[in-house]
């Protein structure tokens, strides 16, 4: 297969994890991304194994290694530190527990009268469990920002290793 063809498959890939992360979301059933995501994972190793246009040098392996081993280091320190911050944010406050609620008898002598009372009496200004939702949008932000991580340390690498043309040979 010509390096073309795989980013041209890869790019469907994308498009296809695209809506069947959609699907996941519509159904509410997170298997269907999950299991999606690892299938096409599995497939983007093997057809890049089959690629037969990509000349791989010792230079190209360690800009790779390098970019790599930066991108995972600064992917830990942001991850560590947002989800620290959405943990605080979200612990701050009274979660939304005022939606748990049981049913009592509104007088113990008279039959039948039931009333709604929550498990945990809560003030009005609580955090809505609805709220976490933006938790799921920090996420994906942040993988978004991983990978404009990995291809500015690829950037500074391979210009720093001289793939550049503007080495000295």
């Amino acid at each position: 297969m010509r390096k073309n063809t795989f980013y041209i498959i890869s790019g469907l890939f994308a498009v296809l994890l695209l809506l069947l992360f959609w699907l996941s979301i519509q159904f509410s059933n997170p298997v269907i991304i999950g299991v999606s995501f690892v299938i096409v994972a599995v497939l983007f190793f093997v057809m890049k194994m089959r690629v037969t246009d990509i000349v791989q040098d010792e230079r190209s392996i360690l800009i790779e290694m390098k970019s790599a081993s930066a991108t995972i280091k600064a992917a830990v320190v942001l991850f560590v530190t947002v989800n620290l911050a959405t943990v605080v944010y979200v612990f701050s406050g009274p979660l939304g527990f005022h939606k748990l609620t049981y049913d009592r008898s509104v007088n113990p002598m008279v039959p039948g009268g039931f009333e709604s009372v929550p498990y945990f009496p809560v003030p009005p200004e609580t955090i809505s469990i609805s709220e976490l939702g933006s938790f799921a949008v920090i996420q994906l932000g942040l993988i978004v920002m991983i990978l404009f991580i990995y291809i500015g340390f690829r950037f500074y690498y391979a210009h720093k290793f001289g793939t550049w043309d503007d080495d000295e040979e």
